[in-house]
């Protein structure tokens, strides 16, 4: 039976979240932050909790939630290996600019010179995670409490998105007060300077064929109809990063796919200036740096770190993505300009449309309703799906591709299904990384989560594999001993399904995603 809980400053921590629009948590319940799980307990029915099996995997749910809404997912876990395993999810999350919040516990405060390597569950957390995080409150009193989590959701919610970490003494949770608790905090979007938009104007009208190339920062306000709005203006192809995918529908007239293709080559080549929204400039888009932008760059981002960082700017804004492009369409919209496109961005896309594409990809695409989520993990039939597999909106695509790290698309798939239950949403997996992550079945399992996940089964480290015979002639730790995933699957109580040929792959997936319930596909490669 529940009982009335005192204000404690575990009461104040989760009413501190609720203010903030938390409704869901992931995580893994330890001694530490007892006082928290009581409150959560008692607002059970604002905020759930789904129980992790490994607290890696909270990270990555609590990632895919973040990357599939664009809203902060949050996850907890004990201090010291707890957020030591969570640390692969939050390092993910930092190359992938999603806000992901970790919120975890410490010893009491009257310990904080003790040495942490000879306390319970001993680590020294801002130290570990500073360099994969873009804001840290560490909490000592009950009194820091409400100001800390405000300050950090207006950090998460500013600027470039990246994780943040909240460290919560056992004193200051148990301890009493009533404290009043700050409302949400939506953190600070500014709009363009009117001096840079009008350099920014003036260099698009000098323009005639620009190129728009869109990265994480247009995904992440969810500025698509604004970027559609610029690219009908300028009549412009649009390319995005990796990160960008789901900027623009695939299918718009003006979307050439994901960059660093032949067809995005020839498009930023014959162009006369490159348009940056909100990309960083990666390794992959760039060829690790060794690509050349002749044209003058427009570059909109919203970490004015990045601004001329890999590639200088003609013109630099320094704002919120969807902000500036409302004011960049607004001024724009009376004025005329040369069109030097023509009909060559049509016949692009055209070109697009008509790539070839794997056909375990096109079966996905075939198979998946329009507003569908697919999380891909590492494995050599995923990465076919980012140049091929076509989104048509924000967070339908979640995947590893700057950081490349294994076990990411079970625990994601989870987490966007928490954050949409009504939408139908797939993980497609390599034997290798599934079995990183394979426990968070169990998460689906107890909630009802009726994900879909593919694992395609070659008992071997296929991408590495390939590396290793090209430079040395032969192969070392890459054959695996698997399960048979089947009954693995459904020893947790998930449907088990087997396609030994690809043929039936389409019907398999049509019945896994009728299905109300978890289910696992297992795809067997000789």
């Amino acid at each position: 039976m529940a009982v009335d809980l005192p204000v404690t400053g575990g009461e104040i921590f989760v009413k501190s979240l609720k203010a903030q629009g938390v409704t869901s948590i992931f995580g893994m319940p330890g001694g530490h932050l007892t006082p928290v799980y009581a409150s959560l307990y008692h607002h059970r029915e604002e905020i759930r909790h789904y129980v992790v099996r490994h607290e890696g995997g909270a990270a990555f749910m609590a990632d895919g939630y973040a990357r599939s809404t664009g809203d902060i997912g949050v996850c907890l876990t004990i201090p010291g290996p707890g957020t030591t395993n969570a640390s692969t999810g939050l390092g993910e999350a930092y190359t992938a600019n999603s806000p992901v919040l970790l919120i975890t516990g410490q010893n009491s405060s009257h310990l904080v010179q003790a040495d942490p390597g000879k306390s319970f569950h001993g680590l020294d957390q801002r130290t570990f995670l500073s360099s994969i995080t873009k804001h840290i409150e560490i909490i000592r009193t009950i009194d820091q409490i409400p100001g800390a989590v405000n300050r950090t959701f207006g950090a998460l919610r500013s600027g470039r998105p990246k994780p943040a970490l909240i460290e919560l003494a056992t004193d200051a949770l148990s301890a009493e007060s009533d404290l009043p608790i700050p409302t949400r905090n939506e953190g600070q979007h500014l709009s363009a300077d009117i001096s840079d938009l009008e350099q920014a104007v003036d260099l698009i009208q000098q323009s005639k064929r620009p190129f728009i190339l869109a990265g994480s920062g247009v995904n992440h306000c969810r500025a698509s109809n604004e970027l559609i709005q610029l690219a009908e203006y300028l009549n412009a192809p649009v390319s995005t990063t990796a990160m960008g995918k789901g900027s623009i529908p695939e299918d718009s007239p003006y979307s050439l796919g994901v960059f660093r293709n032949s067809l995005t080559r020839e498009a930023i080549e014959s162009s006369d200036l490159v348009i940056a929204l909100g990309t960083r400039f990666a390794y992959r888009e760039t060829g690790s740096w060794t690509m050349e932008i002749k044209q003058p760059l427009l570059q909109i981002e919203a970490d004015p770190g990045e601004i001329s960082k890999e590639y200088p700017a003609q013109v630099g804004i320094c704002a919120d993505i969807q902000i500036c492009l409302q004011q960049l369409n607004q001024s724009l919209e009376d004025q005329s300009r040369q069109d030097g496109w023509g009909d060559h961005t049509t016949q692009l896309h055209q070109q697009f449309e008509a790539s070839e594409c794997p056909q375990l990809v096109e079966d996905l695409r075939a198979t998946m309703p329009r507003d569908a989520i697919l999380a891909v993990d590492v494995h050599m039939d995923g990465y076919p799906s980012l140049p091929h597999f076509r989104v048509y909106q924000p967070g339908t695509f979640i995947c590893s591709p700057i950081s490349v790290t294994m076990g990411i698309a079970l625990p994601a798939a989870i987490g966007a299904q928490v954050a949409y239950p009504d939408r139908k949403v797939v993980a497609i997996a390599g034997d290798g990384g599934f079995l990183m992550t394979s426990p968070d079945l169990a998460t689906a399992v107890k909630y009802d989560l009726p994900i879909v996940i593919i694992v395609v089964n070659d008992n071997k480290l296929t991408s590495i594999e390939g590396s290793q015979v090209r430079q040395f002639g032969a192969t070392l730790g890459v054959d695996l001993v698997n399960p048979d995933f089947v009954k693995f699957a459904e020893s947790f109580g998930v449907v088990g399904l087997r396609v030994t040929h690809l043929s039936n792959f389409r019907s398999t997936l049509e019945k896994a995603l009728s299905l109300d319930r978890p289910s696992l596909i297992e795809v067997v490669k000789n």
